[in-house]
């Protein structure tokens, strides 16, 4: 009798502590409800509009600011982004941290569904996770896993090394906690170790997120055919986006078309942002040159 009573206050015990745990947080469904239409789907182009490659991303505030890490469109010429079953092509580049791996566009939307943000100091090892992205293009995929461990790779970058699979697509996909808030956006740090699958932890760049100061850069427009990309505002382009080699080889074919101070003053900066002071000493006084003849 006494074993009989032990077994069955034990799994009375188990079934209390189960629908208490059901209580407090929402199911794996619940939050996949909650949060798809805020998840974002992100595809970068190439000058001739061939598409690079495929990420997500997800709205971080009602009017439309899109977050996803900057290596998903590090290279890339246009930017397409897919939210809440509309299609959009984005405004400026918001804030940006390439160090820390982060960019954040503006769409021109109101309104939308988007995800709260959580204290990601807050989760430990073994709590529960949820993903959705875009693996392999398949839309909105869910899956569910644990966080393995905390990493700190120095130089700001801290991350959530999580169980579960990522794969080509679900770069820039967030990283929910148990209630469905964000806790990390899935790195392409996932793909360069094999494996094993790592978030950016989003207190490591939520002082960007929450920033006042913002960078409106301008983005070009994927459905503009009317008026071609000159060579110039490519260079402004990849040179937005952080990319100054590219920026320089754009500029410097610019000069085939036109002669201008002002590319070589965008020379100038793009070479001094890579430690070229010399080179970009000389496309400075080229500039003023130029200018003083006008």
């Amino acid at each position: 009798m006494r074993k009989f009573f032990s077994a069955a206050t034990f799994s009375a015990l188990i079934f209390i502590a189960t629908s208490l745990y059901s209580q407090q947080f929402p199911s794996g469904y619940e939050i996949f409800e909650r949060s798809k239409n805020a998840v974002a789907i992100i595809n970068v182009y190439d000058e001739n509009r061939n598409l690079m490659r495929i990420g997500a991303g997800f709205t971080y505030t009602p009017d439309g600011q899109i977050v996803t890490t900057y290596n998903l469109v590090n290279g890339g010429t246009y930017v397409k982004i897919k939210v809440n079953d509309k299609e959009y092509v984005p405004l400026a580049i918001y804030k940006i941290d390439r160090r820390r791996d982060v960019i954040v566009y503006k769409i021109d939307a109101n309104n939308l569904p988007f995800l709260g943000i959580a204290n990601s100091d807050n989760v430990k090892v073994g709590d529960r996770v949820f993903t959705i992205g875009n693996p392999k293009g398949f839309e909105r995929s869910f899956s569910e896993g644990i966080i393995s461990a905390k990493r700190d790779f120095g130089a700001g970058k801290v991350y959530f090394q999580f169980t579960g699979q990522t794969t080509e697509g679900m770069e820039g996909s967030p990283l929910l906690d148990e209630n469905g808030n964000v806790i990390g956006i899935i790195s392409s740090r996932s793909y360069m170790e094999k494996d094993l699958n790592f978030a950016i932890q989003i207190n490591s760049i939520k002082e960007i997120l929450e920033s006042s100061e913002v960078k409106n850069f301008s983005v070009p427009n994927f459905f503009v055919y009317e008026k071609p990309l000159t060579n110039f505002n490519l260079g402004l382009s990849y040179e937005s986006m952080g990319n100054h080699a590219t920026a320089i080889w754009y500029y410097l074919k610019s000069l085939k078309d036109e002669v201008t101070p002002e590319t070589y003053r965008r020379l100038a900066y793009c070479h001094e942002q890579l430690g070229n002071y010399k080179i970009a000493e000389s496309y400075y006084k080229r500039a003023k040159e130029l200018e003083e003849k006008k």
